[in-house]
């Protein structure tokens, strides 16, 4: 299982933003489906693991806080632009909540082999394969001023990449609110199962869960 831990992106906001990367000939856009903020990505682990890794992030404690998509920036090296993307407007609660994801995952016995990179929060608009420097910087620059509305973060998430034909594809396999908190580990020993943990849901709670509705 490849996973990571990230954030949604309302679907208004993701549809707004990925024309943006659409209209890049050499780029590969994001789709809105799949755009999200990363917290922090973890990589491959196998199953067990990864129920300790649930049960972990089920511990993690935070209120809800607001966020701005705010302008345009990239990922390069001196020799080529790698990953085009949108910013956020700085707020200390989600650097918290990253902290204390990072936190969270460093404390379990078996650690995975994680980015350790610093957090710098973005959403990924597109990834370079042979787009011009000069047609990806003019795009940035005339988006200087891009905003967002306001929205709010009441929610992260444990996500699964799978590798498709079209590129990587993110499923959220466990949402937490920070209601869990404090909860023995016994007591989640079931809530991570992929194969059925949508069994009970109503088809629409699950559609949305899996990402679908985004």
């Amino acid at each position: 299982m490849r996973l990571f831990v990230g954030v949604e992106i309302p679907g208004d906001i993701a549809a707004d933003l990925y024309p943006l990367a659409r209209g890049i000939k050499g780029l590969d856009a994001q789709t809105p489906e799949n755009m999200h903020i990363t917290l922090k990505f973890i990589g491959n682990v196998d199953p067990g693991l990864a129920a300790e890794i649930d049960q972990a992030l089920a511990q993690v404690s935070f209120e809800p806080f607001d966020l701005q998509v705010r302008g345009l920036d990239v990922f390069a090296s001196s020799r080529k632009i790698r990953i085009f993307w949108a910013g956020i407007k700085d707020q200390p609660a989600l650097h918290r909540l990253a902290q204390r994801v990072e936190n969270a995952l460093l404390a379990l016995d078996d650690c995975p082999d994680m980015d350790m990179r610093k957090f710098t929060p973005h959403i990924t608009l597109g990834r370079n394969r042979d787009a011009a420097r000069a047609t990806i910087e003019q795009t940035v620059a005339d988006h200087v001023d891009l905003t967002s509305r306001v929205f709010t973060i009441d929610r992260f998430c444990l996500y699964e990449s799978h590798s498709t034909s079209d590129g990587p594809e993110f499923r959220v396999i466990a949402a937490y609110d920070g209601s869990d908190a404090g909860m023995r580990p016994s007591d989640r020993a079931d809530a991570f199962a992929p194969q059925d943990m949508f069994g009970d849901m109503p088809d629409d709670r699950a559609k949305d869960m899996t990402g679908d509705f985004k």
